[in-house]
């Protein structure tokens, strides 16, 4: 069968940081469940994004965060039950959903510190923290492991996984929710190049279709961007990569929400 390809590309850039902690970790946690499946013939991946989104959650005050964020999302929905349009069994599953979302990172720090006391993890962390490649010569003990039975090997992926639960519903809840409340508009990139001020913004989404071959390199902060074309770099180094046509795309500006 001949290989299905989008019709378009949705690209994301965060506008305010804590944002792009949230899809930093969602993509570390996406790249956790896609490398447990062949955690038996390719472990460097698993671990690799294991380590990445323990040390991203260490640096950083994600619980407060989200805790945050989440409690707006909650006053956000309270402002929309008294209004006689809204799908009220809906809105009263998303409020239940963000209650239990903000509820379960208070065990947060308890999980972390699973991780963190893990022996195991421990021995090989630093290994997987300097560059290069990592070869098992320098890593008997998780040659060892990876010698257990499957069903071993993941019992104890899962539980490690496990302890990243609360945070990664928050964030994947926190981000499907800033998403749905940005609509896609319709705009002309003028010459690849396309800039804008707005109300405050967490996320921009920018859908291009695939058959202009582009992708944008966006600048700003939460309340104004610049959005320029780029194609893929190819041919010689001094030949630029900007796109010099007009091309339709479609933006979604994704509010900040704030008590005002």
């Amino acid at each position: 069968m001949p290989e299905q390809l989008p019709s378009s590309v949705i690209y994301e850039y965060p506008l305010q940081e804590r944002f792009r902690t949230y899809l930093r970790l969602e993509h570390s946690f996406k790249q956790l469940h896609s490398a447990l499946a062949v955690l038996g013939e390719h472990p460097e991946p698993f671990f690799s994004a294991l380590f990445a989104a323990q040390e991203l959650i260490e640096r950083s005050d994600i619980r407060t965060e989200l805790s945050k964020d989440l409690d707006q999302q909650r006053l956000f929905m309270k402002r929309w039950e008294q209004h006689p349009q809204i799908d009220q069994t809906a809105l009263q599953g998303a409020l239940q959903s963000v209650l239990a979302a903000a509820d379960n990172l208070q065990q947060v720090p308890k999980e972390l510190r699973l991780i963190k006391d893990d022996r195991f993890l421990a021995s090989i962390r630093n290994r997987f923290a300097q560059p290069g490649v990592t070869g098992l010569f320098e890593l008997p003990q998780l040659q060892l492991w990876l010698q257990q039975p499957s069903a071993t090997r993941q019992q104890h992926a899962q539980q490690w996984l496990d302890c990243f639960a609360p945070i990664a519903a928050a964030v994947e809840l926190q981000l499907e929710l800033t998403r749905q409340q940005g609509q896609f508009s319709d705009v002309v990139a003028n010459n690849g190049f396309w800039q804008e001020s707005c109300e405050p913004l967490a996320l921009l989404r920018i859908k291009i279709a695939a058959e202009h071959a582009c992708y944008p390199v966006i600048s700003g902060h939460r309340q104004r961007f610049t959005l320029r074309l780029m194609t893929l770099a190819e041919g010689e180094a001094k030949q630029t990569d900007a796109v010099s046509d007009n091309v339709p795309l479609a933006i979604a500006r994704c509010p900040l929400l704030t008590n005002t």
